[in-house]
């Protein structure tokens, strides 16, 4: 620490940022000042006069480096890359509560398409959303393809061969210069008007569909227009009209305590409140909510292309105007950042502030009831910590090849898909073998500092009995890692532990084997969902290898093009031959392979 005092006098006295490191030389903080001299030297006073918290990360501090800026708004810029970077540990940590899509429409292009994307790029695309019901989601991208005519295909270009959805009646085929690029974007602008709320005159023409097709007896096509009906009217729920005089603004609301704090976003565009985002904000030193907001701000915005002119906060950041000349440069315009005091603004705000409070009381209560159950599961397993991050590992197979090994993540007792993994292994007839590989490659990876396998668990749960425990505590020896591995088997539903035959067993009602058996049950589901893919294409390409002239490529873009293979029988010669890597000849021998006559 004195040699660390003594390089505080050759620190500049301009702005810029700091990155204090550990023993390790791994980035646990990351600051900026305006004067970064003077900063600095407020961490190395006497540790008394220090908050806790931070006289906790000073104890852990053995360097630190810098990085002078031209100015205030360059520093909070490097200092918001940096902390994306090295992820510090005593730096807020932002965590999306859910990855909901988005729909997307590609207005960079001349001829824009339309997709579901969960991440916002700043790529002048329009985005619609998040909206919660995926399947609901699905099925109206599919509803907008199936009304407007718009392209699907992802490597557009003009001049090239149009596809099948020309011929059906499902694209306006830009790249054969059929349309004008006026004509199309029409088009997109009633998509989007669709997308902002305007659905009545959808929703009336499927209406009218609907009830034609029943009384014609078209039962099946009633059906899907049904579904598509009630797709409708789900998307139409998500966007309430929540002001008839207020267009476009975000309010951002704080809710809960000092270190563990929750954020809410309501969006509203056209005065409809069209996307609702929640964050936890994690493992802070910073104690003023103000401190809080403008951190926030800073991180959200930074990956979010649709900036709206008005920013309502339930808390002033400090360096509100630092951040509107941020916004500003990143939005081309005017943005102000404020904390409504009346009016219909305020409402709003207190409705946004409203839904904080209570999400964080429903997780509070959540984690309360979580909580008290891995406590009781360390104490019955002797563990030496509450396990907080459990990992759950299964293997599936593919008719005895194509092993994958599955990684499922439960974080506080609640499921972290983000952190999922599959493993493609070379084992392949051998159980112990495989799991003993799954476990090596995680445990190397995490022990290489990959980020994406930190941390490390506080728990391992193997799906199987005890002989499957034993190959992977066999590993964790080899490793020296000083996790502890249970594992849950199926048949009488008992908890192994290594070396140890007598499983332990809980009443069915048991909240601890009811937690254990959703992670173990989860990761199954995981494992088998990626054979299950499989199996649906093998089954597809088992029938096209018997086509003379139909190889590894030619099967892949059959698939891509009809998605199964009842619509492949249906096709036409000339459907086919549009097919990418079909010509007449391979397209006629598919034909004939489903429509050769048979013997009575």
């Amino acid at each position: 620490m004195k040699n660390l005092k003594e390089r505080l006098k050759a620190v500049p006295q301009l702005p810029g940022v700091y990155l204090f490191k550990n023993l390790n030389g791994d980035v646990i903080y990351v600051g900026k000042a305006r004067i970064l001299r003077n900063r600095l030297r407020s961490y190395f006073q006497d540790p008394e006069k220090l908050d806790p918290k931070v006289r906790a990360m000073m104890s852990r501090v053995h360097d630190f480096d810098y990085i002078v800026t031209s100015g205030d708004l360059e520093a909070l810029i490097l200092e918001s890359n940096l902390i994306k970077s090295h992820q510090p540990r005593y730096n807020i940590l932002l965590r999306d509560d859910k990855s909901y899509p988005y729909l997307k429409v590609t207005l960079q292009e001349d001829y824009p398409r339309i997709t579901m994307t969960r991440e916002k790029q700043h790529d002048d695309s329009r985005y619609f959303g998040p909206y919660t019901d995926v399947s609901a989601i699905k099925s109206v991208l599919r509803l907008l393809t199936d009304l407007f005519p718009i392209r699907t295909c992802k490597n557009f270009r003009i001049g090239r061969r149009p596809c099948l959805n020309r011929d059906i009646g499902k694209c306006l085929a830009p790249c054969t210069g059929e349309v004008d690029r006026d004509t199309y974007r029409e088009m997109i602008r009633q998509v989007i008007a669709f997308l902002e709320g305007d659905t009545a005159g959808i929703a009336r023409q499927v209406e009218t569909e609907m009830k034609a097709a029943a009384e014609n007896l078209e039962f099946e096509k009633a059906g899907r227009l049904r579904d598509t009906l009630i797709a409708i009217r789900k998307l139409s729920e998500e966007q309430k009209v929540v002001s008839t005089t207020l267009r476009e603004m975000d309010l951002i609301a704080l809710a809960g305590s000092a270190s563990d704090r929750l954020v809410v976003v309501f969006r509203i565009r056209g005065g409809k409140l069209v996307g609702k985002d929640s964050y936890r904000l994690q493992a802070s030193l910073a104690q003023d909510e103000g401190e809080v907001m403008s951190f926030f701000i800073r991180h959200y915005y930074r990956d979010i292309p649709d900036i709206p002119g008005e920013i309502l906060v339930s808390h002033s950041p400090g360096d509100r105007e630092l951040l509107e000349s941020w916004l500003r440069e990143l939005r081309g315009i005017k943005t102000v950042i404020r904390v409504p005091v009346r009016g219909e603004k305020k409402r709003l705000l207190d409705m946004t502030r409203e839904n904080a409070v209570l999400l964080w009381e429903e997780r509070l209560r959540r984690d309360d009831s979580n909580r008290g159950v891995l406590i009781e599961l360390a104490r019955v397993l002797g563990l030496e910590v509450v396990p907080e991050r459990i990992e759950c590992y299964d293997i599936s197979h593919l008719g005895g090849e194509e092993t994958v090994g599955a990684m499922v993540v439960f974080s506080g007792g609640v499921k972290d898909p983000r952190a999922y993994r599959r493993f493609k292994l070379k084992e392949q007839n051998n159980d112990y073998r495989a799991m003993a590989e799954v476990l090596r490659r995680r445990l190397e990876a995490g022990f290489r500092g990959e980020q994406s396998f930190l941390p490390l668990p506080d728990l391992i749960l193997i799906d199987g009995g005890l002989g499957q425990v034993n190959a992977a505590y066999q590993v964790l020896r080899e490793l020296e890692a000083d996790i502890p591995v249970i594992g849950l088997a199926k048949r009488h539903e008992e908890v192994f532990r290594p070396g140890d035959p007598q499983g332990l067993r809980w009443p069915r009602n048991s909240e601890i084997l009811k937690l254990l058996q959703r992670i173990r049950d989860e990761a199954h589901r995981f494992a088998i969902q990626h054979n299950r893919k499989r199996i649906r294409k093998r089954s597809l390409f088992s029938v096209l290898d018997h086509i003379e002239g139909i190889g590894e490529r030619r099967r892949q873009e059959l698939l891509k093009a009809f998605g199964s293979l009842d619509r492949i029988k249906a096709a036409t010669p000339e459907e086919l031959s549009r097919v990418p890597g079909m010509n007449r000849r391979a397209a006629q021998a598919v034909y004939e392979f489903f429509h050769q006559a048979t013997p009575d």
